[in-house]
């Protein structure tokens, strides 16, 4: 019955009434809709616009930001990394400013530099692992893909091929490398090798060039000298100070006209040629046939006495040494197309002074990048954390499989136990109906986490953790749905029952041709509880079933939270919210029905 009647609403007074009452559902609304929309835009963010509480994420719709976005991505949120080789001085992501549009050449002659066959270890590789591990970029997973590739898609291949155990392809990552630290040197391991062929895979759009000017001005600041550029020959005390002792030696070159003082300080060391070779693993003759080591990069005892005679004025003088950088081998090509510095700064439209000035614009690259695939990044933003949330459901674990059957095997259960149940308390009258019903609704008093101990003290005596069994038998049989389905069940007409005897009908048929079928609607929302307790079941679930390969999607989910970022939890939480939202909005008219029909009967 209507609260105001139908002569009543004409009245100013009543439509009042009625704006007031829309006025505050609508702001009960709001206050549940508004914080799941900030959890949608939540979902697309990374760690430099997570505290920013807005409906629309700010990179949609503003191009600084989402440059912002990108360096931050790019530079594998390592905010030292952006500032070496850039040379600016930020604070954080955000500070970072939008280049001005300048001359096309500058990017151009960019493009066809980078194109050029530079050593692989001058560059890092961006879009890949962050700091802190807490989001999975595209390189990382063109990594995987490629050792996969390489493994064929076998754990057991991994382990035998690289010596390494691995759980799952999902934590495959490849390592941070640190090519401006002296000490940083490969081990010649299978996997290192493999690392090093996919870097000549990458795409030159995500290769950064670290800045070794960069370097050296960070090193002059912390040391409180003036700022002087970087030059080829070692031109001032500071200067080859830090090349002997921090400058990692593959930017070194010494010159053949040294081999002399490299023959005598190997052999001040190793004394015979026997000690040499043992250490080195080479056959040489003498001394004066080992040579200066060319592979500066990977780990070897030769490499390691070539930094030692790097090290020491004394054994190598300074003016055989000459430095070979990204920033060297940039100015050399442009000097070779457009002629000297002058003639550089009028095809770029800049202003250079010397070409200490003329440094690698990458900055300007990414730019305009972004600028020509501005649609593509935005994407790649909107789908990154939903795409790590999906490939840590289907890649580790089987939390998929166990939550469709247990949630399967807990509806069937559901409308079978408790059906029965109330089939039995509503055809029969017992004695005693009422105080089972009482019983039965007294377990609605108890919180579930009451009896979570005794629940896991009899399943283990039972010898039943780490199975199905365990989840299901404690949930099997609801008070609730019992009693809701007798009243449903008392409702049904006592004269079809009759007439099922008559012709002769057996209980069971009665139970399953008429009581089941005219209870469809009640028994609808009897399996959707079910689904969503056995979906939702994260507490029980992860006591009861401790081994990984009986936990469901909750706890897999649980689990991927502890380690991944802000914006990777909001976007699990949704995903974990569509299957409950898609059994509701596809099952709704069964669901109504089954709150209206009892209500009439």
């Amino acid at each position: 019955m209507s609260i105001i009647l139908k002569t009543e609403k004409k009245n100013w007074s009543s439509r009042f009434i009625y704006l007031i009452m829309y006025i505050m559902l609508c702001i009960g609304a709001s206050t549940m809709i508004y914080p799941f929309l900030l959890m949608v835009s939540g979902s697309f963010k990374s760690r430099m616009d997570a505290n920013e509480f807005n409906l629309v994420p700010t990179f949609l719709h503003d191009n600084t930001m989402l440059f912002k976005k990108q360096q931050e991505s790019k530079y594998n949120e390592n905010l030292q990394m952006y500032l070496l080789t850039n040379n600016e001085k930020v604070i954080n992501f955000r500070g970072i400013e939008t280049p001005t549009t300048g001359s096309a050449s500058v990017v151009t002659d960019w493009i066809e530099f980078i194109n050029q066959d530079l050593p692989t270890s001058w560059y890092l590789v961006g879009y890949g692992p962050t700091a802190d591990g807490k989001i999975i970029q595209r390189n990382e997973r063109k990594y995987r893909e490629f050792i996969q590739e390489r493994s064929e898609n076998s754990l057991e291949q991994f382990n035998k091929l690289y010596g390494e155990p691995l759980e799952s392809w999902f934590f495959l990552k490849f390592q941070a490398e640190r090519l401006m630290d002296r000490t940083y040197k490969l081990n010649k391991t299978q996997l290192i090798r493999d690392f090093y062929d996919f870097k000549k895979t990458v795409s030159v759009d995500d290769r950064i060039y670290m800045s070794v000017d960069g370097a050296y001005r960070r090193y002059l600041k912390q040391i409180g000298a003036e700022q002087e550029s970087l030059t080829v020959k070692l031109t001032s005390e500071n200067m080859e100070k830090w090349v002997r002792t921090l400058l990692h030696p593959q930017f070194i070159n010494v010159s053949e006209e040294a081999k002399g003082h490299w023959q005598k300080f190997i052999t001040a060391k190793h004394r015979e040629i026997k000690f040499l070779n043992k250490a080195y693993g080479t056959t040489y003759t003498s001394f004066a046939d080992v040579p200066m080591p060319q592979d500066k990069i990977y780990s070897s005892a030769q490499l390691t006495d070539f930094v030692l005679f790097l090290s020491n004025e004394e054994t190598l003088p300074a003016q055989y040494i000459s430095l070979d950088t990204p920033e060297f081998r940039w100015r050399q090509f442009l000097q070779k197309k457009h002629g000297d510095v002058a003639a550089v700064a009028s095809a770029h439209g800049r202003e250079y002074e010397s070409s200490a000035d003329i440094a690698m614009p990458q900055k300007e690259y990414d730019h305009a990048l972004l600028i020509k695939n501005e649609g593509e990044i935005k994407s790649n933003f909107i789908t990154r954390n939903f795409t790590m949330v999906f490939e840590y459901v289907l890649l580790y674990g089987k939390g998929l499989s166990n939550t469709v059957i247990y949630c399967l095997l807990s509806i069937v259960l559901s409308l079978l136990v408790n059906p029965i149940a109330a089939y039995a308390l509503s055809r029969y009258k017992l004695a005693s109906q009422f105080k089972i019903l009482l019983f039965l609704i007294a377990t609605m008093a108890f919180p579930a986490v009451v009896t979570m101990i005794p629940n896991f003290l009899l399943l283990r005596d039972l010898g039943l953790l780490n199975t199905f069994a365990a989840l299901l038998l404690p949930t099997m049989a609801n008070g609730y749905s019992v009693f809701l389905l007798k009243g449903f069940f008392d409702s049904l007409p006592r004269e079809l029952y009759e007439a099922a005897d008559i012709d002769g009908a057996t209980e069971w048929n009665k139970f399953w041709m008429i009581t089941m079928n005219l209870s469809k609607p009640i028994l609808a929302v009897i399996a959707l509880g079910a689904f969503n307790a056995a979906y939702a079941n994260f507490m029980f679930a992860f006591i009861l079933c401790q081994d990984r390969e009986m936990w469901t999607l909750m706890v897999w989910l649980y689990q991927l939270q502890q380690f991944s970022s802000q914006s990777v939890v909001f976007a699990s939480l949704l995903v974990a919210a569509i299957p409950t939202l898609l059994i509701f909005v596809l099952c709704q008219n069964v669901i109504m029905k089954g709150i209206v029909v009892p209500t009439e009967k």
